[in-house]
């Protein structure tokens, strides 16, 4: 006899599993406020109050906005006498000059007879920027005589000379600006004639009048031009001269 078949065994009733609760959606922000347009003539407030300690390069102060810091205080004022006061390009000066002499009316030995390349010094110091003192010397041919010696075969040329010593003169510059300085002045001294002829040297008086122009070249150096009018005093004549000439100068 077949033994009866054994009955499946029972299947576990399924587990119910509880899905988990999604989360609820937050609730929207409300929305920020429109910005409110510009007022012309008045800034936008910045939303956050700009950092006084904060370095330019982050960008807080922009120019034209409100959040520029404020400017330091003023130093206080400097007295001007405390500033230094350089002075101006040469006090003293030394100048060699090479020019030309001649004669515009007058009598002899006072007029020079020729017209003849001469050469002279002068020296000064300035008083302040505007005037200036100094002294001059100038020398050149003032006459030519020709002497024949005794067999007549032979002529010989023999020069005279005037030498002028301007004791002192007057010099006004004009007050402008740049490397160039010009300038007028007035003085007067003795002048010394060596004729041609064999006679003693005379001694006279010489009154000059000037006017010319230093162009600076270096600190230190110029180059000028320059025109004289001279009236010499000899020998109970007067003789009226011009010279015209060029200078160079060192200034300390």
């Amino acid at each position: 006899m077949t033994p009866p078949a054994p009955e499946p065994a029972p299947e576990p009733e399924p587990i119910p599993v509880i899905a988990p609760a999604e989360p609820a959606a937050p609730a929207p922000e409300p929305a920020a406020p429109a910005p409110e347009p510009d007022t012309p003539g008045q800034a936008a407030a910045p939303s956050t109050p700009p950092n006084p300690h904060a370095r330019p390069s982050e960008g807080v102060y922009a120019v034209g906005s409100s959040g520029v810091a404020p400017l330091p205080p003023a130093p206080p004022p400097v007295s001007p006498t405390t500033i230094r006061r350089d002075s101006w390009r040469g006090v003293g000066w030394l100048a060699v000059r090479l020019h030309v002499t001649g004669p515009i009316m007058g009598d002899t030995p006072g007029r020079p007879t020729v017209i003849s390349l001469g050469g002279g010094a002068e020296g000064g110091w300035r008083i302040r920027q505007w005037v200036g003192m100094g002294t001059g010397f100038s020398r050149q041919p003032h006459e030519t005589y020709r002497d024949r010696v005794f067999d007549g075969s032979q002529v010989v040329n023999r020069s005279g000379y005037m030498s002028a010593w301007d004791v002192a003169f007057v010099r006004l510059y004009a007050p402008v600006r740049g490397r160039v300085d010009p300038y007028i002045d007035v003085g007067g001294g003795l002048a010394f004639f060596e004729p041609a002829r064999d006679r003693a040297t005379l001694v006279g008086g010489t009154v000059r009048a000037s006017a010319g122009f230093d162009a600076w070249v270096a600190r230190n150096v110029t180059l000028g031009v320059f025109g004289i009018y001279r009236a010499n005093f000899m020998d109970e004549t007067i003789g009226h001269v011009w010279q015209a000439g060029l200078d160079l100068g060192l200034h300390w």
